[in-house]
């Protein structure tokens, strides 16, 4: 199973927010300060398919096809180019349902988390991010998190919601929604011949 961290690429360079070439983001933006979508784009054509999808290899593709015009990857951009690519089904989705659907069924999810606002704490990032659902186990949903650090999980707001064994994260449903609720779409649904 590939498992990325962007944090092991801060000297690989990926200019987003393109829209604005002044922007710290464009002039010194990295796979580790932006680069959590490709690394879940990654991991979801290694699940899914027999072949691979090369980081270096995702992060041009991503300029090549505009996804990073704003801060970070443009998922309704770069998601369907990789799921034609790699022959994969690839759909949007704002249901708890069917991203559970989608997992029990062999696809795998990469999700939309909004980090902090308001008066909520976000539990997988305190600014937005994705991470990548890989399958429900007893009713918990696993994850793999491009940015995961050890002791990530274990400060306030976050303690308790979500166990880490060895680097492979277990959540629920719900918190998965509150940890999205700010974001649109929640979540992309990717699958290997699943009607989704």
């Amino acid at each position: 199973m590939l498992y990325i961290n962007q944090n092991d690429y801060p000297d690989v360079s990926y200019p987003t927010n393109a829209s604005d070439p002044e922007s710290k983001s464009y002039k010194e933006g990295t796979i580790a300060s932006s680069g959590c979508g490709l690394c879940s784009l990654c991991m979801v054509v290694d699940q899914l398919t027999l072949r691979k999808l090369d980081l270096i290899e995702c992060r041009d593709l991503s300029i090549a096809s505009q996804a990073n015009l704003k801060v970070g990857t443009n998922m309704k951009v770069l998601g369907p180019i990789v799921a034609e690519m790699y022959g994969l089904d690839f759909a949007r989705s704002e249901s708890d349902e069917e991203m559970i659907e989608c997992l029990n069924n062999g696809g795998k999810v990469i999700i939309n988390v909004g980090g902090d606002h308001d008066d909520y704490i976000g539990v997988f990032s305190d600014v937005g991010h994705y991470i990548t659902a890989i399958g429900i186990d007893h009713g918990y949903i696993k994850i793999l998190d491009p940015a995961y650090r050890k002791g990530k999980y274990d400060i306030e707001g976050r303690k308790g919601k979500v166990t880490d064994k060895d680097g492979i994260l277990f959540t629920t449903a719900q918190v998965l929604h509150e940890d999205t609720e700010n974001r649109r779409p929640r979540y992309y649904l990717f699958s290997n011949g699943v009607s989704l």
